[in-house]
């Protein structure tokens, strides 16, 4: 079934006259009678009753031209929905966030792209990078920014990346602690040490526990979280170290509490992408914001 067919039976059954609507839809009389009729024996069943010099609407053609109307009129308001969309006038954009999104300065560049679309609206999902980047390819979200590694990323060839910034890890010790007093720190420094493990989920953790395992230490894990938070108040009472990257770590370390780096051969780095499916760069609303990342890179934390 033709929509135009359908425009062209509503404007008959207003105008009760054949020759009247083909004027107004400047068509040929003929070529409007063949699409009405085309119609019809489509349906299976007259929508007219043709009279000498004008037309009138049989039951069916009545319940049809009332349900037209309704289809038309939903057609229409998509048909603008869609534009709008494609205006990026309206739109909810999906975002998925690290825990640590605030110290990076990501809330304040969203905040910068929603003043260039002030109609979009915007859901924000934190959680850690392994769950995000599942519900990105769940297509639950339009993009995240996660901590990888383009190794790992490339593995998936549905995904599209953008580096954002590259830190890395210091640790995080109470000054009551004999270990502050240095200036470097070793995975063997760490071997009678309450320790404040990342959460299991993250990279940091297995790059941890990779390390741990090839000195063959296994250490006094005080607890599992990856709330920056918690872990500078733990620390913060002397109650274990803990890791967080350089610009994390200068803005949740306490005055009771020293940054100390890796030694040089045992640094750890993290890097911070933003990622989206390829297939969603032809959706207006996440290509447009993908570029804007692409551009904001200086307003990112800048690599170590």
């Amino acid at each position: 079934m033709r929509m135009s067919h359908i425009r062209y039976f509503l404007e008959i059954s207003r105008t009760q006259n054949i020759s009247l609507a083909a004027k107004n839809l400047h068509l040929s009389q003929p070529s409007l009678s063949f699409a009405v009729k085309s119609l019809e024996d489509e349906l299976g069943i007259s929508l007219l009753i043709r009279h000498s010099h004008s037309v009138s609407l049989t039951d069916a053609g009545e319940k049809f031209a009332s349900h037209a109307e309704r289809i038309i009129g939903s057609a229409e308001q998509l048909s603008d929905l869609m534009q709008r969309h494609s205006k990026l006038k309206a739109g909810n954009l999906r975002i998925g966030m690290l825990w640590i999104g605030g110290y990076m300065n990501l809330f304040s560049i969203l905040n910068e792209f929603r003043k260039t679309s002030p109609e979009i609206t915007y859901e924000l999902i934190f959680d850690g990078s392994d769950v995000l980047l599942q519900k990105l390819m769940n297509r639950a979200l339009h993009g995240v920014f996660v901590i990888s590694s383009e190794a790992a990323l490339s593995r998936e060839n549905e995904l599209y990346s953008i580096k954002i910034s590259t830190e890395e890890y210091l640790l995080i010790v109470p000054k009551s602690n004999d270990l502050s007093k240095k200036n470097n720190l070793s995975i063997i420094d760490l071997s009678e040490q309450n320790i404040i493990m990342p959460s299991q989920k993250t990279l940091l953790h297995r790059q941890l526990a990779f390390r741990f395992s090839q000195e063959g230490i296994k250490p006094n894990i005080l607890c599992t979280t990856s709330q920056p938070d918690i872990v500078s108040q733990l620390v913060n009472e002397g109650l274990g170290i803990g890791f967080a990257s350089r610009t994390v770590a200068q803005k949740i370390c306490h005055e009771n509490c020293r940054l100390i780096e890796f030694n040089d051969n045992e640094k750890i780095y993290r890097t911070v992408y933003y990622v989206t499916l390829k297939e969603l760069l032809d959706y207006p609303l996440t290509k447009t914001f993908t570029e804007y990342i692409k551009t904001a890179r200086n307003l990112f934390i800048p690599d170590s």
